[in-house]
């Protein structure tokens, strides 16, 4: 097994694997692995190699490494954790005072079927990002889609995060439109502290707000966190 570990990167509802290609760009020379959760053509969920591997998640893909977790192979090489505006759970409950009203996800499903394109992009604009600068203005696949939401309406994975003993980052905007300030720290806050890691509070350009945006457009302050955050426990 290989001693320095892969990135696993896990992109966002609405999104495709070339989401990660700017903040790539500028993680130096740790390799890495891109999922495709087949929101746009078919899937690649199957993790390929022994690992080691780290986690990297961007806002539902976070959800889904954690979903992952306790199945090997993750369960038994995943030696840490980087969400980008992610999150343990999604939705609000009696527990979860903070999160998204179901109610919101549900009408997001009903609409896909009559224009999934119209729900993308209003989904997008709610994060600060047009489609075709995301580079997903293909037509999305309705069931993929509809499924995504259902992962964010069914999963609860704060358990998962609770336990987990490993290194790990989270960085996170305070004016995020989608994963507010409160829900992440509903998620994170109560986690011990990491050398270089642990919850760290990004904040974007004035120009660049937005749940997508600054990783899209400005990647370097976010691949600096993660690449200190790296180097200090992986290399």
């Amino acid at each position: 097994m290989s001693t320095t570990p892969t990135l696993l990167c896990v992109h966002g509802w609405g999104f495709g694997p070339g989401f990660w290609r700017p903040l790539l760009r500028h993680l130096g020379d740790w390799k890495s692995q891109t999922m495709d959760l087949g929101f746009f053509g078919p899937p690649r969920l199957e993790i390929i190699g022994n690992g080691p591997w780290i986690g990297m998640g961007h806002s539902t893909g976070f959800l889904w490494i954690l979903k992952h977790l306790n199945q090997e192979p993750l369960h038994s090489r995943c030696l840490g954790l980087v969400s980008l505006m992610g999150f343990s759970r999604f939705v609000r409950g009696n527990d979860f005072p903070h999160g998204v009203d179901r109610r919101i996800l549900t009408g997001m499903q009903r609409e896909l079927g009559n224009d999934s394109n119209q729900v993308l992009d209003r989904f997008m604009a709610l994060g600060g990002v047009n489609r075709p600068m995301a580079g997903v203005r293909a037509q999305g696949d309705e069931q993929a889609l509809a499924m995504g939401l259902h992962w964010l309406q069914t999963w609860d994975e704060r358990v998962t995060l609770n336990q987990w003993t490993h290194p790990w980052l989270a960085l996170a905007h305070r004016d995020d439109g989608i994963v507010t300030e409160k829900m992440t720290l509903d998620c994170f806050g109560h986690l011990p502290p990491v050398a270089a890691g642990g919850l760290q509070w990004l904040e974007a350009d004035n120009r660049e707000r937005g749940h997508f945006l600054p990783l899209l457009t400005e990647p370097q302050d976010y691949a600096a966190t993660i690449n200190t955050f790296l180097g200090n426990h992986f290399s």
